[in-house]
């Protein structure tokens, strides 16, 4: 971020944060900002950040769901939460229209949005989103702890394929990729920087022509759509590399002490042990096996974190477990399981974010997005389920069968990807 920009967010009257990952709330950031500066938050299932923020001495206002709120004659901005634990701000400037959805999903939510683009028909309606499937856990190892990561080029087209959809099945005019240009510094994580979706990726890939694609580092005209290009090279900031891990040393082992507060950060999540055998943490070479009581499966389903002490101990004193999984320098080995839905979104969505821990508090949970969106609470479990359970299911079947092409291809027809032959 240059100078300019830095200056701009810190002379800003409103800040807006969608969710507390570190890439979205970071303190180091805040700390920048002035006194008594005003800040918007969706309407999270818990209050954790809005009291933390409001305790930092920001005067922090909490957005009613779908509810419009001005900020001067010629702005108003709408914000969207979600049983994800994520949001979603829509920014109506004039007769400009921006939906930036960042990272969050938008299942259930998709209709709406529609409804307040479709009311603005005029080239001032743009897409802001992330276009990446590296900025969720995917390091992925054997259980020696070597990488079983495919090439880079293998899902990149099928990411931009993805967004492209979203943008033009929205019908906005314009989109604008979030954080096309992040860059992995760490010694330990820098072997994921070829899997990054870049400006050029999603040139090469984009899938409807008919949508508008802006380069990241830009300013942009509301009146006339005129665009500024701030940083024509769109070359990340490779000086940032470093041959260090952070503040992690992984050699560094954990005591007794700490070993047990770290099983008792995974016991504290009783949904997961529903659905997983087993919970395992490798730490400088010495691995601990957490086990669910009673299980005596066959095949035990669970999963080991090969993780270095700091950070690890880092996420079991904040709760965030997110914060591991989205920086690729842990490693996760699978057995008879996915992290998806039966790991991340109980342990780092719900629990970590949320606050719901067990079964009653989830009953609860639900019901708070379900009396408010029944049919968009729905679609969110669905979609969930869908994508990561049954999808996956059809796939591996239809691949043993022979027919993985051809459903390939009826598929993406469907969609609205490219057909390839």
């Amino acid at each position: 971020m240059s100078q300019t920009q830095i200056a701009n967010a810190t002379a800003s009257e409103y800040l807006w944060i969608s969710h507390g990952h570190p890439d979205h709330l970071h303190h180091e950031s805040l700390d920048l900002m002035k006194p008594g500066q005003k800040v918007l938050l969706p309407d999270h299932y818990h209050d954790e950040i809005a009291v933390s923020l409001r305790e930092r001495g920001f005067d922090v206002t909490v957005m009613p769901y779908r509810k419009w709120l001005r900020l001067s004659p010629a702005v108003e901005v709408l914000c969207i939460d979600n049983i994800n634990q994520d949001g979603v701000i829509v920014i109506r400037a004039g007769d400009a229209l921006l939906v930036n959805i960042n990272d969050s999903p938008i299942d259930g939510e998709g209709g709406f949005l529609r409804g307040l683009i479709r009311r603005h028909p005029n080239d001032q309606t743009y897409l802001f989103a992330l276009c990446a499937f590296d900025a969720d856990m995917f390091n992925f190892v054997d259980p020696d702890g070597h990488s079983i990561v495919g090439p880079p080029e293998e899902r990149k087209p099928g990411v931009v394929w993805n967004v492209a959809n979203r943008a033009a099945q929205l019908g906005v005019k314009n989109f604008c990729c979030s954080s096309s240009q992040h860059i992995y510094v760490r010694a330990d994580s820098v072997w994921a920087n070829p899997y990054r979706v870049t400006w050029q990726d999603i040139q090469r890939y984009w899938s409807h022509p008919k949508v508008q694609l802006l380069e990241a580092f830009i300013s942009v005209d509301l009146a006339d759509g005129t665009v500024t290009r701030n940083h024509p090279g769109q070359a990340s900031d490779e000086s940032q590399i470093t041959d260090r891990c952070g503040d992690d040393d992984w050699n560094e082992q954990l005591s007794e002490a700490e070993w047990g507060r770290v099983e008792a950060f995974f016991r504290r999540f009783e949904m997961m042990w529903e659905y997983l055998d087993f919970v395992a943490v490798t730490v400088a070479g010495q691995t601990r096996r957490f086990d669910k009581p009673g299980s005596g499966a066959a095949n035990p389903a669970g999963l080991n974190l090969f993780v270095p002490r700091r950070s690890l101990l880092e996420a079991v004193q904040w709760g965030y477990i997110d914060d591991l999984l989205i920086g690729n320098f842990m490693k996760v080995n699978l057995t008879n399981t996915q992290l998806y839905p039966r790991f991340t979104p109980i342990v780092a969505k719900f629990g970590g974010n949320a606050k719901v821990f067990n079964r009653p508090q989830y009953h609860r949970f639900l019901w708070r997005y379900y009396k408010r969106n029944p049919a968009g609470t729905f679609a969110y479990l669905w979609a969930m389920e869908w994508n990561h359970v049954y999808l996956p299911w059809i796939r591996d079947t239809a691949e043993k069968i022979g027919l993985k092409p051809i459903l390939k291809k009826i598929y993406r027809s469907v969609v609205g990807s490219p057909v390839r032959s």
